[in-house]
Formats: C-alpha cells, sequence, structure tokens
C-alpha cells in the first residue's frame, strides 16, 4: 500500500493542481506539501523487499531511496522557483508528474517498462515547453515548436534503441555462444540513452529546447530525467558487469567516445551567447563525464558516477535557477544583456559563479570532489584519457567565464530590474551552502554509495 500511495500521491495531486488553474498560491502549498509527505513516504518505504504490484516488480535499494530524496528536494526548488517567477500556467502541474513518473522509474524492476515511461516523461515535457503564458500556443515561434518536436522525435529513437538493446541481451542470456550480441546490446543502449540525455553528438535537440523553453522545465529534464535516467544506467552496468568485461573493446570505445563527447560539448558551449543554450551544453558535457565513469566498469568509478549524478542535479538547479530569475528580472538571457547585473542583484550573481566554478571541479565546491576521483581513475586508464577530460573540462570553464565575465563589470544601469522575492533568495542560498557543503564533507555522501553499491 505504501509503494502505491508513494506513486499515486504526487500523480493524484498533478491532475488536481492542473484542474485549480490560476490559484498560484494554493499550487505552490499543494506542491510543497505533497514533496513533505512524499520525503516521509519514501522514509517508511521498507527496503530489499519486492513486492508485486498489477503485475510489475517493485523493490528499493539504499541506493535507490538516497536518489529519491535529492529528487524530491530538486523537484521542490525547481517548482516554487518556477512558481515565484510565473514560468507558465502549469510548472506545478508538469512537474508533480514528472516527479510521479520518475519515482515510479526508480522503484521498478523492468526495464521494458521503464523505458516506455521515459517516453510518458518526454510527452510532458514537450508538454512544459508550450506552457508559455505570454505567447499563446497559436503564436508560438516556429523554431520553439521544432524544438519540442525534435525532442519528442530523439525520445521515440532513444526509445526504440533502448528496448532493441535490452531484447538482445535477454537473447545473450538463452545463447551465450552468441558473442556479436552483446557488443550490439551495449551500442543499442549507449546509443538509446545519449539520445534521451543530450550526450555529444546527440545532443542537438537540447539546446534548442532549452534556448526556448523556461528554466523550469530544463531544470526538470535535467534534475529528474536525466538524474533518473543515469541511476538506471548505473544500474544495469552493476547488474550486467559481464556486459563490460566481456567486450574490453567496447568498453574502451565507449570511455573513448565520451571523452570525445565532452570535448565536443565544451567546444560547442564556447560559441553560446544565451545562458540558457550554455546550461544545456554545461548538462550535456557532465552527463558524458558520468557515462565515462560508467564505462569504467569498476565499483569505485560506479561510486564516483553517482556522487558526480548527485552534484549534476544540485549544479545545474542552481545555475538554472539564478539565469531564471536574470531572465524573469531583465527580460531577456543573452550575456550582452546581463552586463553589471551582479551589482544589483549580487546573491543571484554569486549562485552563478558557484554553479560555474563546481561544473568546473574547482575547490571547495562539490564539483571538485567528484572530478578528482574521475581524474585519478583516467590516470590508471592511461594518459590520453587524463588529458582529454583536463582539456574538456578547461574548455568548459573558459566558455562560462566568458559568459560570467560581463555580469561581474561595473556599469551604469539605467534599466529597472524586478527584484525576486526572498523565498527564491532563500532557495538560491540553500543551493549554493548545499554545493560547498557537497565539497567540504563528501564523506557521509561517498560512504553512503560506497555501501550501496557493495550491498
Amino acid at each position: 500500500m505504501l509503494y502505491l500511495l508513494f506513486i499515486a500521491l504526487p500523480l493524484v495531486v498533478a491532475l488536481y493542481t492542473f484542474l485549480l488553474g490560476q490559484q498560484r498560491k494554493l499550487l505552490l502549498w499543494a506542491a510543497l506539501t505533497t514533496i513533505v509527505l512524499e520525503s516521509y513516504l519514501c522514509a517508511n518505504l521498507p527496503l530489499e523487499q519486492p513486492i508485486r504490484l498489477l503485475g510489475a516488480t517493485l523493490a528499493l535499494s539504499q541506493l535507490e531511496r538516497l536518489f529519491l530524496y535529492v529528487f524530491l528536494l530538486l523537484a521542490g526548488v525547481v517548482l516554487l522557483v518556477a512558481q515565484e517567477l510565473l514560468q507558465g500556467d502549469f510548472p506545478v502541474p508538469i512537474g508533480l508528474f514528472i516527479l510521479g513518473v520518475t519515482n515510479t522509474i526508480v522503484l521498478l524492476d523492468d526495464r521494458i517498462v521503464i523505458v516506455l515511461l521515459l517516453e510518458v516523461v518526454g510527452l510532458a515535457i514537450v508538454l512544459g515547453t508550450v506552457d508559455r503564458p505570454q505567447e499563446p500556443v497559436g503564436l508560438l515561434p516556429v523554431s520553439a515548436l521544432m524544438a519540442g518536436l525534435k525532442y519528442l522525435i530523439m525520445m521515440t529513437l532513444a526509445g526504440i534503441a533502448l528496448v532493441m538493446g535490452f531484447l538482445l541481451l535477454d537473447l545473450y542470456v538463452e545463447t551465450p555462444d552468441q558473442l556479436i550480441l552483446p557488443r550490439l546490446a551495449l551500442g543499442l543502449v549507449v546509443t538509446g540513452f545519449g539520445l534521451s540525455a543530450a550526450v555529444a553528438p546527440f545532443h542537438l535537440w537540447f539546446a534548442d529546447l532549452a534556448g526556448h523553453t523556461s528554466t523550469a522545465v530544463t531544470g526538470l529534464l535535467v534534475s529528474l530525467v536525466q538524474g533518473a535516467g543515469l541511476l538506471f544506467l548505473a544500474g544495469e552496468f552493476q547488474r550486467l558487469p559481464w556486459l563490460l568485461q566481456q567486450t574490453p573493446r567496447s568498453a574502451l570505445w565507449l570511455s573513448m567516445g565520451a571523452i570525445l563527447a565532452g570535448l565536443l560539448a565544451a567546444l560547442l558551449a564556447n560559441g553560446q551567447r544565451q545562458w540558457k543554450r550554455l546550461a544545456a551544453y554545461a548538462a550535456s558535457f557532465d552527463v558524458a563525464l558520468i557515462l565515462y565513469s560508467f564505462g569504467l566498469a569498476s565499483p569505485a568509478a560506479l561510486q564516483t558516477g553517482l556522487f558526480l549524478t548527485i552534484h549534476h542535479g544540485l549544479a545545474l538547479t542552481l545555475l538554472l535557477a539564478c539565469v531564471g530569475v536574470l531572465e524573469w528580472s531583465t527580460g531577456r538571457d543573452d550575456v550582452a544583456g546581463l552586463v553589471g547585473v551582479a551589482y544589483r542583484m549580487p546573491l543571484v550573481a554569486l549562485g552563478l559563479v558557484v554553479a560555474t566554478l563546481s561544473l568546473a571541479g574547482i575547490p571547495p565546491f562539490g564539483g571538485f570532489v567528484g572530478r578528482w576521483l574521475l581524474l585519478v581513475q583516467a590516470q590508471e586508464q592511461g594518459w590520453p584519457f587524463l588529458a582529454g577530460l583536463l582539456v574538456a573540462t578547461a574548455l568548459l570553464l573558459l566558455a562560462m567565464v566568458r559568459a560570467l565575465w560581463p555580469t561581474l563589470l561595473a556599469t551604469d544601469q539605467t534599466v529597472a530590474l524586478q527584484k525576486p522575492s526572498r523565498l527564491v533568495l532563500w532557495v538560491i542560498g540553500l543551493l549554493i551552502v548545499g554545493l560547498l557543503l557537497l565539497g567540504l564533507y563528501p564523506n557521509p555522501v561517498l560512504q553512503t554509495l560506497r555501501a550501496a553499491i557493495a550491498g
């Protein structure tokens, strides 16, 4: 019953808040109350006790519980900021629906159903793309509609590739003499994941989608959807260690491809002049490095990748929250239009700086711990991998600093800025503190991940 309630609660409240319409304060309270109740239910769900529900197997491990807490926290932050900044008419219903589906993905033990649920999430993201109250659907630019359509097509192709890959894995278990099957399965699974998570060169839809939608939708995508996808992929690699061990050449290609994907994303980030598109490329870069750590196929590398997944959600949520505040305050997100805003909104500018430094792995923030562990593992694999990681990280830092620098310049501003509410500023401050604590005291998270992986 607890499992059913945990899954159904955000879905039911999503329907309720959709029917409420424009009651923004009530919607916000409904969303935050749901997050609190979900946290309570998550704490009381039994561990390692699988149950059957409607023909599906549901189970919860210590690792999955940790990530559910992270997803609930990030969902609450994204929805709160979205409501305060008036980012659409239906951010709460869409966000709660995505949260409910994400919870189901984490608890489920059926690959095919999980892939289908990821397709359902894609439909919700597309709905969020056209949720722009300042522009009726009939007046949306064609480029915005095309961005949503490209995302839908990519998610469909990703689902097909993932299903085919998992079917080939099942076939290999029945016919282990067919050594070509695990190679094909690994290629299809990685391709499907790359399409759904916007790993370069499958990233083409992500920047366009981020540029044409609110930071709330992008925040839900990078924190919940990408986070759940990374957790699912890590679980598959942990469950099937032979998939990489029996195909060492394929594992090497996976590592090389992930490094090249990170380099490509960082290079493309240097050509961006809009913060929302830049955040998309930063997310693509981060996912590529996490994929590299998963591909090393060792418990230590898996721990590093999961730690970086938690950091991915926190850092990108902070970055997008700050960009959302700037866009709401000034009406634009281009670099040239945000000159000198640091002197008028210092906390928001500090959030941008912290997110930038953490994503680049600069101490003392959480990104440094994950990046350092990743560099140590890359050094063990060989100096070309270490050099590739360092160059990619330096390129991303250059792109972020180039965009950040104009906001720190002193200039005479005559345009009036809307001041964000204290609640939004408090949220940004808490995210900054969270990244700082993750960097200064990473051991509790690392020990929890280590124990969960060993179990």
